[in-house]
């Protein structure tokens, strides 16, 4: 489980994703896993040179984007299916994405009151680029150290009001 600063309810949306995050890296790939504070999403975020997006809706909206080095994701597809890539290719581009998918889906998994649906990986590459997402109610993200590098996780929810 990953430290959380405060104790703010919106914590609660987010946690499920930080779990699942550290499990799915654990799990498919291999390696240890340190997840560091969630933290709020004020002005951006730390974005690495591919990064998968996934949006969420149901009861409420959101998106979740995982954020890994280039060598970073070439090692998660060899970690994930033993192919060494020279280049972030479509196959590297898979990897990361199925990588979102799978933690947008084990997440959602632990908040079935909110009736989630989650849409199919997008997966973005390059040195220079933005992600615009609405600014949702609730937004933050989590730095991942794991053996082979480092990512972030960002999660960001508008919930219903109630």
């Amino acid at each position: 489980m990953s430290p959380a600063t405060g104790n703010d309810a919106a914590l609660e949306l987010i946690q499920p994703f930080a779990d699942s995050a550290s499990s799915v890296v654990e799990t498919m790939l291999g390696s240890t896993c340190t997840l560091g504070e969630i933290e709020p999403v004020s002005s951006g975020h730390r974005m690495y040179e591919v990064t998968s997006v996934i949006g969420m809706s149901g009861q409420m909206t959101g998106a979740l984007s995982f954020s890994i080095t280039a060598d970073g994701a070439k090692a998660v597809l060899e970690r994930m299916t033993g192919i060494e890539a020279e280049e972030v290719d479509s196959d590297v581009r898979d990897a990361v994405g199925e990588m979102a998918n799978m933690i947008a889906g084990f997440g959602k998994r632990h908040m079935e009151s909110y009736g989630l649906n989650i849409g199919l990986p997008q997966v973005i590459v390059g040195e220079d680029y933005t992600v615009y997402s609405p600014r949702w109610a609730k937004h933050y993200w989590i730095r991942i150290t794991t053996e082979f590098c480092e990512c972030t996780l960002d999660v960001g929810f508008d919930p219903p009001s109630d």
